[in-house]
């Protein structure tokens, strides 16, 4: 039985995980990313994980980052969060901690794979996928097609989709895209604009049912992600739509909201699908390990 080795490599945390082809997790392991240290620490960790992890039946390891990603080569084409991550050939250097066959890609399509394989996807031959975290991250799939990576590895980058025409500061340098409105860092900033309080997204959830502002802001981020949901069934025509990311773990405080608005702006709403996402945690090491497996077998 085919064993990969899964790794997911976030802002705060990497976790690396053993994958069968039944997608069981065999063993894990994580260690902070350290980011702001700079990439060297970063790999140091990720030669730890691995050493932890790889056996003499490990085939190839995958591997989830964010960025853009020239999955091609292995090459991180932009990435903001990681110092020097940027222009970084990283498949070569884990090939050279490991010695694997190691195969990189976008982390939001790393969760549409493992949700395709093993979750909400099942069964699904077009889908867009969206994690609402931080930030808002994007992936589209197509059966006949495969994940859509564009001509310069930006393709599904839905997050920067213009939601509002010269709206909010977005940090990819543009103005008014769905990240600004849609995600736990707009959350956050849109109720200290009304309060002077800094609160977490999910405190301000908890306090909605008794705090008018906390109310508003929810209200806005249905609203505005029912209007981005709209536009990515009208630009994308999926059968399904999935979403995921750590804001899911509050959808009781705004998931039918969303729906109903969606229902109520979109035209078409009865000939799509929008499930939540059932791998949240695991969904990153899980979804690096099939796409290890998959092109392993196409080489």
């Amino acid at each position: 039985m085919t064993k990969t080795i899964g790794l997911d490599i976030g802002g705060t945390k990497i976790q690396g995980a053993v994958i069968d082809e039944k997608g069981e997790i065999l063993k894990t392991y994580r260690l902070e990313t350290c980011a702001r240290e700079g990439k060297d620490k970063v790999l140091e960790n990720i030669s730890k994980i691995i050493d932890f992890l790889k056996t003499d039946e490990i085939e190839a390891i995958g591997v989830g980052t964010p960025g853009f990603i020239d999955s091609e080569n292995g090459v991180v084409t932009f990435a903001g969060n990681i110092d020097g991550w940027t222009g970084l050939n990283l498949k070569k250097e884990i090939e050279k901690i490991s010695n694997l066959p190691v195969f990189i890609e976008n982390d939001a399509n790393i969760a549409l794979i493992c949700e395709k394989w093993l979750g909400a996807g099942q069964g699904f031959k077009d889908i867009v996928m969206i994690t609402i975290g931080t930030g808002l991250g994007g992936a589209v799939y197509n059966e006949k097609m495969g994940l859509l990576s564009g001509s310069h590895f930006q393709g599904a980058e839905l997050g920067h989709l213009i939601l509002h025409p010269n709206g909010e500061y977005c940090t990819c340098g543009q103005s008014g895209c769905a990240e600004s409105y849609c995600s736990g860092t707009a959350l956050v900033r849109h109720y200290e604009e009304l309060t002077r309080n800094r609160l977490s997204g999910a405190e301000i959830f908890k306090i909605s049912d008794k705090d008018e502002n906390a109310k508003k802001v929810i209200e806005r981020f249905t609203s505005d992600l029912a209007w981005f949901l709209t536009s990515l069934r009208n630009v994308f025509d999926p059968e399904l739509i999935i979403i995921g990311g750590g804001v899911i773990n509050s959808k009781d405080y705004w998931w039918d909201e969303v729906i109903e608005n969606f229902n109520s702006y979109c035209h078409l709403s009865e000939e799509i699908e929008i499930k939540s996402a059932k791998f949240l945690n695991d969904a990153g090491v899980i979804g690096a390990g099939r796409i290890a497996m998959e092109r392993l077998e196409n080489e």
